[in-house]
């Protein structure tokens, strides 16, 4: 089939679908010429990549004694006197200091002896120093040292939940746009609209900016404006085209949410 006999064809599939009332069959290869206006695959990917780095190193570092930690700086929590019983490094280093685990020993108000474990970044006490042990009356087994944790990592790492965070944003923004082309193209309504602006914003895509594109319906009495974004050149393009001739377009839309818009013509 000729590039020509391929452009008939997809006119006529173009024809058909718009003709067609909601919900639509829409043929594959419109599916597909959708799916290229909508989030980039290497969007998808890049969030693939934040999100399974961020989640692997949160999973190292992150504080998950975060709660225990809070428990000791409520009211109602008690001190002893304890004593440092073992000091090492662990593999971790937080602004290139090491991190530092400590075994203690103390006697809570009851007479019982207790042992627990805490960090610090950077060594501060030495094997049988004496110390101030924190710890809850009711469950002695939340105990501190005054002064150090009971995450190996401590909060400082949190901002490293927003790796993933992101990641996870990138990978809902890329499913989400191809789902919202999909349904426009089975259950969009269909109208007629003159270009009325397109103007550059300072968002960029794939290092292309991307345009908001204002059409202002023309197919019913007092009709409203819509809006859509695209970054893609062959969409950018059209609209400059029928925005300087002024020649209306197609355009399948959402009514409930005008910003969700189609034009069916660059597919």
């Amino acid at each position: 089939m000729g590039p020509a006999d391929s452009s008939a064809s997809r006119d006529g599939q173009l024809a058909a679908l718009l003709a067609a009332p909601a919900p639509r069959i829409v043929p594959s290869a419109l599916r597909r010429a959708g799916a290229r206006q909508a989030t980039p695959v290497s969007i998808a990917i890049l969030g693939a990549i934040f999100a399974v780095v961020g989640l692997g190193m949160g999973s190292v570092f992150f504080p998950w004694n975060f709660y225990r930690d809070w428990q000791l700086s409520a009211s109602g929590t008690d001190t002893a006197t304890g004593r440092v019983v073992s000091v090492r490094n662990t593999s971790l280093s937080i602004n290139r200091r090491k991190v530092v685990r400590y075994e203690f020993t103390f006697k809570t108000a009851t007479g019982a002896n207790e042992r627990g474990i805490c960090y610090t970044t950077g060594q501060q006490w030495s094997p049988n120093a004496t110390v101030t042990v924190r710890y809850r009356p009711e469950d002695p087994e939340v105990a501190c040292i005054f002064g150090a944790r009971l995450s190996e990592s401590g909060a400082v790492v949190l901002p490293m939940l927003i790796l993933p965070g992101a990641g996870l944003g990138l990978i809902a923004w890329f499913v989400v746009s191809r789902r919202r082309i999909r349904s426009l193209l089975e259950r969009g309504t269909v109208g007629e609209a003159l270009v009325t602006a397109v103007d550059q914003t300072f968002t960029r895509v794939n290092k292309r900016y991307v345009y908001k594109i204002t059409l202002q319906r023309t197919d019913a009495p007092d009709a409203g404006t819509l809006t859509l974004r695209s970054y893609q050149p062959e969409v950018v393009s059209f609209a400059q085209a029928r925005l300087a001739s002024k020649q209306p377009v197609f355009v399948l839309y959402d009514p409930a949410k005008p910003k969700r818009a189609l034009l069916p013509e660059t597919l």
